[in-house]
């Protein structure tokens, strides 16, 4: 039994049910304390509802806070308590659903590394196919993760748009465990990184099951997943790379992506307009700068032809990055 949900809320049990399923977590119930005393330390991960948070509970690692509302009175009494996490559903489904399937993967599965920007435009599908290139030219088995349905679409720029397998639309529907043969057996790849995309019909969105029992494939059929994740949506990830240009405006939109608990590595993009160095943008945001690089120019005329390049700058920090973002570095 990997999980334990505490609660006499039947509706807040039924979507955490419902997420357990699509993350082939065993999951066990309880509505009163006294009946969750056998599993309480035995369970992988505890969720707690807020119908009985007023109640005495041993601490323990794997303690998660569930809530419909983000209020002060359920942070500190997670605080309190020495929970890992508040999870406020809906928001925080696919979160959750990544949280309790990694309560029954096996220490050795893969490792997935978020994505994102402070902005739109700055470049964070470019950077993420990039590192999936670069960890592929050595060896590693790889699979590029587009989670934003309004992007062009990581297949555009590895010229895969016209390569036939399995795009989103066609995962929608799909609950529960998901072979990991399946699922790369069935993805188009090129330079040996396989590709998860959206079809041409971009207005799909991704349901929290789906991208859960993808992610728990994912980790078993692949050492990296690399996640192109749109601005603040990023999944439940074993690290998250947060890209800055060297801008005010980036700059201050970044502000509201570092307020939680699990702070992302900031990696900083020139040339600064203004001169505004790393460091100032690093001291602003309150985090240790992890890399900068400075914008190739060959870049935008290689996207046109699907053809990025694993040499220059970028490549260089993607490099360098690459053995701190996996537990076994190649």
């Amino acid at each position: 039994m990997n999980a334990l949900v505490l609660s006499g809320d039947p509706e807040l049990v039924d979507d955490v049910r419902r997420l357990a399923a699509a993350a082939s977590v065993e999951m066990a119930v309880a509505s009163h304390p006294a009946e969750a005393r056998a599993w309480w330390h035995r369970a992988a991960v505890v969720l707690l509802g807020p119908d009985v948070l007023a109640g005495a509970h041993p601490r323990r690692d794997g303690l998660i806070v569930l809530s419909r509302e983000a209020s002060v009175t359920v942070y500190r009494r997670a605080l309190e308590l020495g929970a890992e996490q508040v999870a406020v559903l809906p928001e925080d489904e696919p979160r959750l659903a990544d949280r309790l399937l990694r309560a029954c993967s096996p220490p050795s599965s893969g490792r997935v590394v978020a994505v994102t920007g402070a902005r739109g435009g700055a470049g964070a599908s470019v950077f993420a196919t990039t590192l999936a290139l670069i960890a592929a030219r050595r060896d590693l088995r790889v699979l590029l993760l587009d989670l934003d349905p309004l992007s062009a679409g990581l297949d555009v720029v590895l010229g895969l748009e016209r390569t036939r397998g399995t795009r989103w639309p066609d995962l929608t529907r799909l609950r529960g465990r998901l072979s990991p043969e399946a699922l790369h057996g069935s993805l188009p790849a090129t330079r040996g990184v396989s590709v998860l995309s959206h079809a041409h019909d971009r207005t799909s969105r991704i349901p929290a099951e789906a991208l859960a029992s993808v992610l728990s494939a994912a980790r078993r059929a692949y050492d990296l997943v690399v996640a192109d994740s749109p601005r603040g949506t990023a999944p439940s990830s074993d690290q998250t790379l947060l890209l800055v240009p060297a801008e005010v405006r980036s700059v201050l939109s970044a502000r509201s992506l570092t307020t939680a608990a699990s702070q992302p590595l900031l990696i900083t993009r020139g040339p600064a307009p203004v001169r505004l160095p790393s460091s100032s943008i690093a001291e602003t945001l309150a985090l240790p700068l992890h890399g900068h690089y400075d914008l190739d120019r060959r870049i935008p005329p290689a996207l046109e032809q699907a053809a990025l390049p694993t040499r220059g700058p970028l490549a260089r920090l993607c490099t360098r990055l690459l053995p701190s973002l996996l537990p076994n570095p190649p």
